[in-house]
């Protein structure tokens, strides 16, 4: 007879409890609260400069500089309209890439650049994707990479199919193309202990009401069908939990929760950034490229649009995708500002409730 499972208890570190983030935090690292994360990057990379040397030093002012002109880019932004709007936005958005990209030892300036993304002559809305080369530097390729993404070869996308991925416009994705179940499952990730708080172990827990929104069977394919089993029932919530426990102390705490994230990496989860901190979806039918890519591949096309293809972006304009576009360029440039923010400093950052 199978032995019971323990319910368990929060997991704590140094008594902080331990949760769930897209970011390599450390256990017990509490969230960075900033309104104004341009004055934050700015301050980690300086702090970062003053510690390094040579080859690091250059990449890491260049990654200072980069910042500085998406925010440049950003705040012109904030001021023009549509559809000139989306052109600096993007080239915002791009820098901020660059500074990841910087930060992670990719050289740039001293190699031949290109975007890695091109319109497709003949093809409305569509944009043409490259693998990496050998002798310069791809920065969407590289950005996937980063990401945890890979481009294996040429690929054509269309906006509406990359619009489909990026979790926060995913409602009005729905509403405006009709789509009656949704692909993004909001879920609750909890860190625990058994009661002897020898074993740690994550659950993965979802309203019970969502299966009449959302494909439930899709949870279980891929890798969360080999990490996950049933968990302790929970009225009204549907509840899986980590198939296997890992023993643990104090001294190596952070290493294995630092090894649990990096296993979350494959469960296809995107983050949303709310007023009360980051919300997580396991997105059950994820597409080719991490949900960061794909909001600045969209961006892009509608920035390159805008400066190549004036019927194709005017009509695009002014046809039913409107109010998808104009929420997108509203809405997404903040969430990739926090969410590049926090991937390069290594900090989980929000937004005040003070500042909303």
């Amino acid at each position: 007879m199978p032995r019971a499972l323990e319910p368990g208890v929060p997991a704590l570190f140094k008594y902080n409890q331990l949760r769930y983030s897209f970011v390599d935090i450390g256990a017990g690292d509490q969230l960075v609260l900033t309104s104004d994360p341009w004055s934050f990057l700015n301050s980690h990379l300086q702090t970062t400069c003053k510690g390094l040397r040579g080859g690091n030093k250059v990449r890491a002012e260049r990654a200072l500089y980069f910042a500085s002109l998406a925010e440049d880019f950003y705040r012109a932004a904030e001021t023009t309209p549509l559809p000139a709007r989306a052109t600096l936005y993007y080239y915002g958005m791009l820098d901020l890439a660059k500074c990841l990209l910087s930060t992670r030892g990719i050289e740039l300036e001293t190699v031949v650049e290109h975007h890695g993304v091109s319109l497709v002559t003949g093809s409305a809305q569509t944009v043409e994707v490259k693998p990496l080369g050998r002798d310069s530097a791809n920065i969407f390729a590289e950005f996937t990479r980063v990401l945890g993404g890979t481009i294996g070869s040429r690929k054509q996308v269309d906006l509406k199919t990359s619009l489909s991925h990026i979790p926060e416009i995913h409602g009005i994705f729905n509403v405006i193309e009709n789509v009656t179940k949704s692909n993004l499952l909001p879920v609750d990730i909890d860190f625990k202990v058994n009661n002897t708080h020898q074993m740690l172990f994550t659950e993965i827990s979802y309203d019970k009401r969502q299966e009449s929104k959302i494909d439930a069977s899709r949870f279980l394919k891929g890798k969360r069908q080999s990490y996950f089993r049933d968990g302790c029932p929970q009225p009204g919530r549907v509840v899986y939990r980590a198939a296997r426990r890992k023993a643990f102390t104090q001294e190596n705490m952070d290493r294995i929760y630092r090894n649990i994230l990096g296993e979350y990496r494959d469960f296809d989860i995107v983050p949303i950034l709310t007023p009360s901190g980051y919300r997580y979806y396991v997105d059950l039918r994820p597409g080719q490229f991490p949900h960061l890519a794909n909001v600045l591949l969209s961006m892009f096309y509608l920035g390159s649009a805008a400066r190549y293809r004036p019927v194709e972006i005017e009509d695009l304009l002014n046809g039913e995708m409107r109010p998808l576009i104009s929420e997108f360029v509203a809405i997404s440039p903040r969430q990739f500002l926090y969410q590049v923010v926090s991937i390069v400093a290594g900090k989980e950052c929000v937004v005040p409730f003070a500042s909303i």
